[in-house]
């Protein structure tokens, strides 16, 4: 899949919030039968990072699937590319508890991916109410 874009003026790109992100997220991937299980963000740091964004995804037919999504918003465009983790990711800062809830992995770029993202052990942040 290559790289897709619209006219974007709700932020720039160091301003992306983690809820527009979500926002993002549940208009571009959340229908058709897919669902979102999980969602993180790793937030850019720069004007030259790319916001990373891993969604545990569930396809129509029940079947579980890791969904990286780099995002990067210049000149009022977002752009965006989704690579699922079978393709084998370079980003591997995924939080590990994603990890629990996929299937076996069906490539062995899937199976290099995870064993990146076991050695950078990210984890959720949980925070108490």
């Amino acid at each position: 899949m290559g790289w897709t874009s619209f006219d974007y003026r709700n932020a720039t790109h160091l301003k992306w919030t983690k809820e527009q992100a979500r926002e993002f997220c549940e208009k571009e991937f959340n229908s058709e039968g897919y669902e979102i299980l999980k969602f993180s963000l790793d937030k850019a740091r720069t004007m030259h990072d790319r916001h990373v964004i891993y969604l545990v995804m569930k396809h129509p037919t029940g079947k579980i699937f890791l969904m990286v999504v780099l995002v990067d918003i210049i000149n009022y465009e977002l752009f965006f590319k989704g690579i699922p983790s079978s393709m084998g990711p370079v980003e591997d800062k995924c939080p590990v508890e994603f990890l629990d809830l996929l299937p076996e992995p069906s490539t062995k770029y899937d199976e290099d991916w995870r064993k990146r993202v076991r050695k950078n052990n990210v984890r959720l942040l949980v925070t108490k109410v």
